[in-house]
Order: C-alpha cells, then structure tokens, then sequence
C-alpha cells in the first residue's frame, strides 16, 4: 500500500509542477480535465494538481499485478501444475469419456470451471470407487483453472505427506513452513485421494492446518476420495471433515472402475 502511496505522491508533486495554475491539467488516459484544488497545511496554503481516477486505477492494477506475480513464483517454486504427472498433466474434458454413473459429476466439473471466480470459496468432493475417473476429472479442472491464469496446486495427499515428512531432515532444500503456506494460499488446490493415508495423529493434524488454512481464508478446494463421507470423517477426524462439509458440494461418481475395464479387454484380446 505504502509504495502506491508514493507513486501517487509523486504524480500529484509532478503534475503540480508540470501544470501552473493557469493551465488545466488533461487525464492522458480519459481526456477529462482535472480542476486544481487549494490545500492548507500548517497555515500554509498550496495550490496541488489532484491525480485523475484512472491514474490511480491504472497504479492499482498493476501493483495488483506485481504481487500475483511474485505470490506466483513463490508457489511454483515448490509446486507445479507437472505434479500431475505423464498421466495426468495433459488432461482435459475433452479427453475424458463419461462412463455410465459418472455424467453429473462430470457437468458439475465442468460448470465449477467455468464460474470458478463466482463460486468463490466453495469447495467440490468427489468420491467413489478406486478407478473411475475423480483423478482424470481433478488434473482436468487443474489444468483449465490454471490456464484462466489462477494459481493451481494439484498434490495427491499421501505424496504430499511423505513431502512434508522429508522436510525434517535438515537437509532440505524446503520447509514445512514454506509447502504449508503455498498449499493455504493458491487460487485452488487440488487434493487427490485424500483418506488414502494411513490413519496418525500427526496425519490428522497436518490436514486440518491445510483444510482450515484455507478455510480461515475462503479459498476453494477440490477433493478426491476412494471412501464414502461418513468413512471419510472418522479417517480425517471430525473437525476436519466439519469444514469439509460446511465449504464443500459432495457428489458420488457412480461409475465402475475403468481400469477393471481395460484388464477386461486385454484378457478378452489374449483369449480370442
């Protein structure tokens, strides 16, 4: 704030200067004239050039600019959208094929993509059965949010836990600190598989900071999960969940796991 204070500062010190009282000051931007105004200060009376609104809005914007910028480069610089990986770093809608029972939460997708910014802080949980998609539907909305230009983390949770834990060796290259901070502050973040984990204390807890990080914050988070809610909620503990339920959409993907299907074929090829 305090560096679009001097900018402004020093338009206004520059166009009392450049513009003497006799001469009305032109917005370079919206060609509207700006009358001087007559300040006093300490008994002091000084005739100023005040700075247009589309000056200020144009300052704004790109201070508004700069810090995206630099909040983007902090979090790429531990994550990025190729944590996908091979599989999954190029997926997208179009690619994916809705199976029987997987429809609704494929529009659904679909439509929180396209109305991120209106859906605000709410949240999306898929879960159902290992196989069927929530992972080719979560690196899709990845991928499309990122490419609108918002700050995306895609982590499947128990990598993202085995990433925390390496970070108490003392020699890593990152802290907790700075994954904890990227995870609470990205546009959206993106967690796969989450209940898969095996159930400690210490898993417990650093789900909840995660979760009610971005809770405190109202941002968005979208989950994928093999267990059904109420299995959910024990294995994360109820707290956790309570804020899940309270930010979040729940649907079900209802469709049969697609990997069964492919070792189906392959057996139905080598019998033929």
């Amino acid at each position: 704030m305090k560096s679009l204070q001097n900018a402004l500062s020093q338009i206004v010190e520059t166009n009392t200067q450049n513009y003497p009282s006799d001469k009305p000051y032109v917005c370079p931007h919206c060609n509207m004239t700006v009358p001087r105004m007559e300040i006093e200060f300490l008994g002091i009376k000084k005739s100023v050039q005040p700075v247009c609104k589309c000056e200020t809005d144009k300052l704004e914007h790109e201070r508004l600019l700069d810090a995206t910028l630099i909040k983007r480069k902090q979090i790429e610089r531990l994550f990025s959208i190729s944590n996908l990986g091979e599989r999954f770093e190029n997926a997208s809608f179009k690619a994916f094929n809705p199976r029987p029972g997987a429809e609704k939460v494929f529009q659904i997708a679909q439509k929180y993509v396209e109305e991120f910014r209106e859906w605000g802080s709410d949240s999306l949980l898929i879960w159902g059965d290992p196989g069927n998609g929530k992972t080719h539907i979560a690196s899709a909305v990845a991928n499309e949010v990122s490419a609108t230009g918002s700050i995306v983390v895609f982590q499947s949770v128990p990598e993202l836990l085995e990433r925390i834990r390496s970070t108490f060796n003392k020699n890593s290259k990152e802290s907790e600190q700075e994954i904890m901070k990227a995870l609470t502050t990205c546009d959206l973040l993106v967690l796969d598989d989450i209940g898969a984990e095996k159930l400690t204390d210490w898993v417990q807890d650093v789900i909840y900071r995660v979760i009610d990080g971005r809770y405190r914050k109202k941002l968005p988070t979208f989950y994928t999960s093999n267990l059904k809610p109420e299995v959910l909620a024990v294995q994360l503990g109820f707290r956790t969940f309570d804020r899940i339920t309270e930010t979040s959409l729940s649907i079900q993907n209802k469709a049969t796991s697609y990997r069964r299907e492919i070792a189906r074929q392959r057996m139905a090829r080598f019998a033929e």
